[in-house]
């Protein structure tokens, strides 16, 4: 009842300066498309990257699309934290008797990033619509997990930001590396890059469990042992378990601004 009473209030702070909101959807839509059309130029000069075509990379585009705006629109409350420290509203938070995540969720709703999402699943379909993939059940589940391993993955890095900016309060150049840095990685197959990166992306900050591994398991290409990749993005979902972990040692760390 409290997230509704949320919803509400940001909806219509939202429709306070509608057209301020559908010019800045119109403008985040803009840049996606630039972005695609990007890959599409590079795929009119090679027809593969890494063993991958333009419909299969484009899926991979399509599920960032769709996630990362979903967590930037629901869960923008852990990307502002370090402002909620700076105001002091922190501290108001704190001696509330409601959850802490609960009222980091209803700090901010972007619903200007609906639009992207929207793009995304606009994209995914276009580009399973192209791709001749022998569908069974389990793809399908493989399919849905990608999906909510990416929101799972993104969103356990905006709360790992959230708990550095505890310690540091200003926003570090590396958090948004983290963050910005993995959505244009996850653009394009992970095997692409160097192993060292490759390593990284898929063992500590697992990007690939949303983007080269369960795909490689549902379009029937790779190496890598299909039952592996398959139940790649469940093993991905269990990255947020430590994040979330961490920001709440990093609560408990917090000092009063004094404000």
């Amino acid at each position: 009842m409290l997230y509704k009473n949320y919803l509400k209030m940001h909806i219509k702070s939202s429709f306070q300066y509608r057209y301020n909101m559908i010019f800045i959807a119109f403008n985040q839509v803009l840049i996606n498309i630039g972005e695609v059309l990007a890959v599409y130029l590079l795929f009119q000069q090679f027809t593969l990257v890494a063993g991958w075509t333009f419909y299969q990379s484009l899926l991979m585009m399509g599920i960032v699309f769709t996630v990362f705006p979903f967590d930037e629109c629901f869960a923008r409350g852990y990307d502002e934290f370090p402002q909620l420290i700076q105001s002091g509203d922190l501290d108001r938070f704190l001696i509330r008797p409601v959850n802490i995540h609960y009222q980091i969720f209803g700090s901010k709703i972007e619903f200007t990033k609906i639009p992207r999402l929207l793009l995304g699943i606009t994209i995914s379909i276009i580009a399973l619509v192209n791709i001749n993939i022998d569908w069974n059940i389990l793809k399908v589940l493989v399919l849905i997990a990608t999906y909510i391993c990416g929101i799972s993955v993104i969103f356990g890095l905006f709360v790992f930001s959230a708990g550095i900016s505890i310690f540091t309060v200003e926003n570090l150049e590396f958090i948004n590396i983290l963050t910005n840095g993995s959505k244009e990685l996850a653009y394009y197959p992970i095997n692409i890059y160097a192993k060292w990166l490759t390593r990284i992306f898929t063992y500590i900050i697992p990007i690939a469990c949303f983007n080269y591994l369960p795909l490689s398991y549902i379009l029937e290409i790779g190496t890598i042992p299909p039952w592996l990749c398959a139940i790649s993005p469940l093993l991905g979902m269990l990255f947020l378990i430590p994040c979330v972990l961490f920001f709440n040692y990093s609560l408990h760390k917090y000092k009063s601004t004094g404000t």
